[in-house]
């Protein structure tokens, strides 16, 4: 019992010694040190850090315990574990306690380790080598990224302390660019954008100059942008499927037409604007040119009111020796076209006085023989750009049908009803002229645009018609729609008859029915585009 007691005893002494040395008997324990903290040389921890090229990422770690261990955790879309393990390091590393293979990375980069680490009060942390590394994949991969070095510190008294260096690469994306190929195709109604270096989400747009609504171009191929039009279907009287371009889609001639990358957050950018060309013109459409037409040689030789310039022939009308004579009575001259005041004027006519024949005049030739006529309807004319409408100024006179061709059918039906008046244009494909013969016998050949979709010539790829069934004592600006027959279709074969404009003072003419009295002033074609 004695030995156990001071055995007892010298324990009791010792450990007096180690907590309290020989301070004379004070027993309180030594203060506990302070936790570890981690900051960052020269910035902000608690901020992202911006990757660059020559890029400082010294982290000091302050452990008045003295470090145990030192953790690292890279939390990264591109420092994975194979990335990392082709170096030899891991997502996750202790450096006070490193494997055989992490050691030679560790020197090769400049971390500490090992000895170096443990029992620390102070130590430099320098992350600066893995930076050039991580650039390198982030610029590769092409995105903006962010990327944690999470770093946990315990020292010996087993207090932790932690922080994490986060690094934030902005991927310096060039500017969007955008530009007009210009290529448009004005008959189909489509043009390509070039687009370089669009943000993720952005859309690429159109629309004419001061339009409300952009429309979207098309991805076409890489980095090119096709502009289209949106055709609408619909359905005519006669039960034939027609088309038109949506208004506001595609590209048209005579046009200006903005065009933008818009962003996903709905910011404009990369804007810029083209014009397209001027379209066709119709010959003598604004009917200020006008010759004559000569008929026969000598004593036998007429000459008839043509609304062409000399030379030209793209014009003609029903005028003819019995309504266009001056070797007769003058009060017997009178055509059923002739210019008025810079305008074409037509005219009814009671031919003999007796024989009822409205005023017209038309796109191509006109034959008279006996006591009839032929129209050859059609000329050639070559197409730059898909018209929308046609515009024509009008001025008209429409009263009653009093005059009824013997030969018309529905004669007892019309006569005493309200006539119409009527301009229609037709664009066909017609290897020959669509002939029309009409007087004293039945006629043959009539046609109709609005009801078919070729003849035999060819097809009628569009037409617009126009009836006027008022009187108008000022002028009037028409613009007849285009509907197609195909949505998209092929322009007219070179050569071939391609236009028809037909303009008459009644629409049963052919048959020689109409109101006597009718008139029409027609002036100013062209196209709308």
């Amino acid at each position: 019992m004695k030995r156990f007691s001071l055995l007892a005893a010298a324990a009791a002494m010792l450990s007096a010694a180690v907590l309290g040395g020989c301070s004379g008997g004070n027993d309180e324990p030594a203060p506990r040190p302070e936790a570890p903290t981690i900051v960052l040389v020269g910035g902000d921890i608690s901020q992202p850090q911006l990757l660059s090229e020559q890029m400082q990422a010294v982290v000091r770690i302050e452990a008045p315990g003295r470090i145990a261990s030192l953790e690292i955790e890279i939390v990264s879309p591109l420092l994975d574990e194979q990335v990392l393990g082709a170096a030899g390091l891991s997502v996750r590393m202790n450096l006070a306690e490193p494997t055989e293979d992490q050691i030679a990375a560790f020197e090769a980069l400049g971390f500490p380790y090992g000895g170096d680490v443990k029992g620390r009060e102070q130590l430099d942390f320098d992350l600066s080598g893995v930076m050039p590394m991580l650039l390198m994949l982030c610029q590769a991969g092409g995105e903006s990224s962010d990327h944690t070095f999470a770093l946990t510190v315990t020292d010996q008294a087993a207090q932790r302390g932690s922080g994490a260096l986060k690094v934030r690469y902005d991927h310096a994306r060039p500017e969007p660019a955008l530009a007009y190929r210009d290529d448009a195709d004005l008959w189909r109604n489509t043009a390509t954008l070039a687009a370089t270096d669009l943000p993720e989400g952005a859309r690429v747009q159109y629309r004419a100059k001061g339009a409300g609504a952009w429309n979207d171009a098309t991805a076409a191929a890489e980095g090119v942008y096709a502009i289209a039009p949106v055709w609408e279907r619909a359905e005519n009287e006669a039960g034939l499927e027609i088309y038109t371009v949506k208004e506001g889609t595609g590209v048209a001639a005579a046009a200006t037409y903005e065009y933008r990358v818009l962003t996903a957050d709905g910011k404009s950018t990369a804007e810029g604007e083209f014009a397209t060309a001027a379209g066709d013109a119709i010959p003598n459409g604004d009917m200020s040119s006008w010759s004559q037409k000569v008929l026969g040689s000598g004593d036998e030789e007429v000459r008839l009111s043509y609304p062409n310039a000399a030379g030209e022939s793209f014009w003609d009308s029903g005028n003819n020796v019995f309504l266009e004579n001056p070797n007769m009575d003058p009060d017997t001259w009178t055509p059923l076209c002739f210019e008025e005041s810079g305008a074409a004027c037509l005219m009814a006519r009671m031919a003999l006085g007796f024989v009822f024949a409205p005023g017209n005049m038309f796109t191509g030739d006109f034959e008279f023989a006996g006591m009839g006529g032929t129209v050859k309807f059609g000329k050639a004319y070559d197409y730059t750009a898909r018209p929308r409408a046609l515009r024509v100024r009008v001025k008209a006179e429409v009263g009653t049908i009093d005059k009824a061709g013997s030969n018309d059918p529905e004669k007892d039906e019309w006569l005493g009803r309200q006539d119409c008046s009527q301009i229609y244009v037709a664009i066909v494909d017609w290897t020959a002229q669509h002939e029309v013969t009409s007087g004293l016998s039945a006629p043959t050949g009539m046609w109709n645009p609005a009801a078919a979709a070729s003849t035999d010539e060819g097809a009628v790829l569009g037409y617009g018609v126009a009836d006027i069934t008022e009187s108008t004592a000022d002028w009037t600006e028409l613009e007849i729609p285009v509907n197609w027959y195909a949505e998209d279709g092929a322009k007219p074969a070179a050569g071939n008859f391609s236009l028809v404009i037909s303009c008459a003072t009644s629409v049963r003419g052919d048959y020689l029915t109409g109101c006597s009295t009718n008139s029409m002033r027609v002036d100013d074609f062209g196209w709308v585009y």
